[in-house]
């Protein structure tokens, strides 16, 4: 984002583009704590299969290898949701608000260009909260469907191993 010219916007104008960064950037942060809520809990079900998998296959029933491998690539692609490292909070840094940048300006022009910079700062937030959100659906995604997958494939390997059972 380019530098906001405070000169060609009012106080009110900026305070109004300041309520909705506001806005979104609280919108996006929620829509990343729910995906990795979910990613918690699609978790929480795909180490069970781990574990029920491991348990069969240590009685020697082999056929549960594959919802044992389907789960391990799972976890793999879901353990970046679980504890996001990258996401960016709102607001400025002190930092960047006792800059001596602000020196030269004075009462309203001050507000103008604080607010500025906090605009700039929520934009830059939510751009790379942005992209972290769609890789983070993303992983969620390829996680549920190779966990979809392998349950397709026990249940082949399942029925291909009830047909051959059955007595001709």
């Amino acid at each position: 984002m380019e530098q906001i010219k405070t000169k060609k916007h009012t106080k009110f104008t900026l305070e109004l583009i300041f309520s909705e960064a506001d806005k979104m950037a609280t919108h996006i942060l929620d829509s990343i704590s729910e995906n990795r809520n979910k990613s918690f809990l699609l978790f929480a079900f795909i180490t069970s299969i781990l574990s029920f998998s491991f348990l069969k296959i240590t009685e020697h029933n082999y056929s549960y290898s594959v919802l044992l491998a389907g789960s391990i690539i799972s976890l793999w692609f879901l353990r970046k949701n679980l504890f996001p490292q990258t996401i960016s909070f709102t607001g400025a840094l002190p930092e960047n608000m006792f800059n001596s940048y602000f020196d030269s300006f004075k009462k309203e022009k001050l507000e103008k260009e604080y607010l500025a910079t906090q605009i700039e700062s929520y934009n830059s937030a939510m751009n790379n909260n942005r992209v972290q959100m769609s890789k983070m659906v993303s992983r969620f995604k390829i996680s549920a469907i190779i966990t979809l997958v392998s349950f397709f494939l026990f249940g082949f390997v399942f029925l291909f191993g009830l047909i051959e059972s059955v007595p001709t």
